[in-house]
């Protein structure tokens, strides 16, 4: 396949480049030993590849970038294949649509390669934000003018490469952050078209996850105005807008403890609201439950309270989701506020027993923590009361015997 990869026939050559980015897809991992040899011919014919067929050759780059991930991350390897990827990016203007693609493979090169992107790290960025920049004030005269918005292509995928700097950095990413981020971001957020929106959320989330020492929601007017945005937002209608914006309010959460107690009340209202709609999409409905246990974790005296009016189907939500981190995270947010609000707890417990059940491998600070609010329960009952309760025909079989079985109740 690499040989056909560099076939003088352009038809040979995009059906070897389509065969390869299929390989990808299904081998993964089982790559790794061969790339060097697969990216030396990449960017061999990343050389020779005109119009369509580069377009595809991105496409199996990208492809590739996920499928090994942060193997990618090898300076040997980098210095194959981020030199000619950084001379194309110099190369193409920014009012060419052949940079689009060119964007969306660097965004699943970066997330891979991580840290090894730091040296193009601001290059990227600062051409990002001026994409970004161009698109705002050519809405702001449309606006002005009456005339019709300008395209959102350019836009959306600067926005997804910034996002893809902040996962593959991390922290790091504070370092190449300039004065006007959040200004351009707050305007994109306010655009009408969902696609913007979509991307400008996960931005959020992303910044407010990685932005730990220079936390830029520590300045309570911005938090106050992003958190706004993201509340109003929250309409299932648009389903992958309000996802991101889920997920951004949880992120920001977690890292703005402070300032968030304030508008915790807020923000509960408007995520609580989903828990009643009627056959909302999974995926947002178990994000919604992740965001509510972040927010609870990280404000638990104003979420508390207000527990008796969604701790039923915020439970009911938690019981679908997976064994991993950011479950843990809602977790924790429930036992903060199951603990703080006893009356609205014993009211709803079959519920929470139930959403404990759901666990398979909870860690052991967690599992110690349901232990404890399980036998706390159990303890503040007369046995008879406990065992009617426990024991009734209503009280599931199959939670019964996973709480009996890994929690001694």
């Amino acid at each position: 396949l690499l040989v056909r990869l560099l076939d003088t026939n352009k038809r040979v050559q995009e059906a070897a480049c389509s065969a390869f980015a299929t390989l990808e897809e299904e081998t993964q991992e089982s790559l790794v030993p061969y790339l060097e040899d697969i990216l030396q011919s990449l960017m061999f014919a990343f050389g020779k590849y005109q119009a369509k067929n580069l377009l595809i050759l991105y496409d199996a780059i990208g492809t590739l970038a996920i499928a090994v991930g942060s193997s990618l991350n090898d300076e040997r390897l980098v210095k194959i294949l981020i030199p000619p990827l950084m001379a194309k990016w110099t190369q193409i203007p920014d009012e060419d649509r052949n940079l689009c693609p060119l964007m969306e493979c660097l965004t699943s090169i970066v997330i891979s390669v991580g840290e090894g992107f730091l040296d193009w790290a601001r290059l990227v960025f600062d051409r990002c934000l001026t994409l970004i920049a161009k698109t705002v004030q050519a809405e702001q005269i449309a606006a002005q003018q009456q005339q019709e918005p300008p395209e959102k292509e350019f836009l959306i995928c600067a926005l997804d490469l910034i996002s893809g700097l902040a996962e593959g950095l991390q922290s790091k990413i504070e370092g190449i952050l300039s004065e006007n981020t959040f200004i351009l971001l707050f305007e994109c957020m306010k655009m009408c078209e969902p696609d913007v929106r979509q991307s400008a959320f996960a931005l959020v989330g992303d910044l407010a996850k990685n932005c730990v020492s220079s936390n830029p929601f520590q300045n309570q007017r911005l938090l106050e105005s992003f958190v706004s945005l993201l509340i109003e937002n929250l309409n299932p209608r648009f389903t992958a807008v309000c996802n991101n914006s889920c997920w951004a309010l949880g992120e920001i959460a977690l890292n703005s403890r402070v300032g968030m107690k304030l508008l915790a009340s807020q923000v509960l209202g408007g995520l609580s609201k989903l828990f009643m709609i009627q056959d909302l999409n999974r995926g947002l409905l178990e994000n919604t439950a992740i965001a509510v246990g972040r927010l609870a974790f990280a404000c638990p005296e104003q979420v508390a309270p207000q527990l008796d009016s969604f701790l039923p189907n915020w439970c009911i939500a938690l019981h679908y989701l997976r064994d991993n981190s950011e479950k843990e995270s809602a977790f924790r947010g429930l036992c903060c506020v199951v603990t703080r609000n006893p009356e609205a707890s014993s009211r709803h417990f079959v519920y929470i027993c139930d959403a404990i059940a759901s666990w398979t491998q909870p860690s052991e600070e967690l599992r110690t923590a349901l232990f404890n609010i399980l036998h706390g329960f159990k303890n503040s009952l007369s046995g008879e009361i406990w065992n009617q309760f426990f024991f009734s025909p209503q009280f599931p079989e199959p939670v019964r015997s996973v709480l009996q079985q890994r929690y001694n109740l």
